[in-house]
């Protein structure tokens, strides 16, 4: 008996074959290995994990790791909607493909590197999703050497919306570092200032 397929089915099949799903893990891997990771800690992301990685000046993939009362309740991966679009024209594979690729990717090589950096385990991805805002990387902030406590609050009280007496007494329980929270601060501006929020 002969099996007769269309070259529509064929397609399918050939598409969805390991070969193919190997190839384009083996383009990940080496797209990575040109790019830098930023983790942001807990105490700068309300309590939760995030991880940026920049590629030729653009940040391209994001991963978030959600936590409730300190326990993880899951990640969301986002991806450059330009690096998807390489990937299907390089292999011909919709988007869909892509995106599955991707996420089975990121989640048996990126995030057991990424819990080995920050020690947390059985982090997982719910979501995948798409940006079509590539923006440029946003430099790891640094505090200014000759900066003051008082510049520092300052800054603080002008770019949140807490009162002066309200971050005083974060820092002064302990609830929050005052460089932790200073440099936190210069983050969200730097981002809200780069992608226009």
């Amino acid at each position: 008996m002969k099996i007769i397929i269309t070259e529509e089915q064929y397609n399918r099949f050939v598409k969805s074959s390991p070969a193919l799903q190997n190839a384009i893990t083996k383009y990940l891997n080496q797209y990575i290995e040109g790019g830098q990771r930023k983790v942001a800690k807990k105490s700068r992301n309300y309590g939760n994990l995030r991880e940026d990685w920049c590629v030729d000046g653009l940040e391209t993939i994001t991963s978030i790791y959600f936590f409730e009362n300190g326990n993880f309740s899951g990640g969301n991966l986002i991806v450059s909607e330009n690096l998807i679009k390489t990937i299907q024209s390089l292999f011909t594979v919709k988007e869909s493909f892509v995106l599955h690729v991707i996420e089975e990717w990121y989640e048996d090589i990126m995030i057991p590197k990424f819990e080995q950096i920050t020690g947390e385990s059985g982090l997982y991805l719910n979501e995948i999703g798409s940006s079509d805002r590539d923006h440029e990387c946003i430099p790891e902030s640094v505090k200014p050497e000759e900066i003051t406590d008082e510049e520092m609050i300052d800054f603080i009280d002008k770019n949140t919306a807490y009162r002066r007496q309200e971050i005083i007494d974060k820092i002064e329980s302990g609830e929050r570092d005052l460089e932790d929270f200073y440099l936190d601060i210069v983050d969200t501006v730097k981002r809200k200032k780069i992608l226009g929020f």
